[in-house]
């Protein structure tokens, strides 16, 4: 009687273990599910990928949240939380764009480059920032920029971070929604 209980006990104890498996791989591999069955990452995937994703192409969507008045050939896409924003890049081969686009879902691909700060790059950041939008320090734009980007510099002068990773797209192709 004992052996019988024993091996009910190690099957039970063998399925129990398999199933927590089971569960921890579909868990895994839902981002790359969505990823798969749109082909498209989300901005928050590419935050949470972008070392392995580094320097390869990819595809993203997301919400136009902001478009470069000054070169009309950049704009920003946020995730559904409006946390996390990326920089597209548009080359040469583009047409410019304008503020007309602002709210549009947009699906890029292109290859991810990353931008690695230390705290000095920060503060440059900061400055370039200021510099490319002058007579803009009263637009909300402006603000929440400048608010981020003390953020992220205030974390790195405290050390809770050694840096700060950005990333951008230079977009081989895009389409609006």
């Amino acid at each position: 009687m004992k052996k019988i209980y024993s091996i009910i006990l190690i099957t039970a104890l063998i399925f129990s273990v398999n199933a927590c498996n089971q569960t921890g791989n579909k868990q895994r591999s839902t981002t790359e599910e969505s990823a798969q069955a749109t082909g498209y990452l989300s901005v928050t995937d590419i935050f949470e990928q972008g070392e392995s994703l580094a320097n390869k192409t990819v595809s993203v969507e997301g919400v136009v949240e902001h478009v470069c008045k000054h070169t009309w050939k950049r704009f920003k896409i946020i995730d559904d939380a409006g946390k996390q924003e990326l920089k597209i890049e548009l080359g040469d081969q583009f047409p410019s764009i304008d503020a007309s686009i602002l709210g549009k879902k947009a699906k890029v691909t292109g290859t991810l480059i990353p931008v690695v700060m230390d705290e000095e790059l920060v503060r440059q950041w900061e400055e370039k920032m200021k510099e490319s939008h002058k007579g803009e320090e009263n637009t909300d734009h402006y603000k929440e920029e400048l608010a981020f980007i003390q953020n992220i510099h205030q974390q790195l002068t405290n050390g809770d971070i050694r840096y700060y990773t950005n990333y951008t797209i230079e977009a081989d192709r895009y389409e609006l929604e």
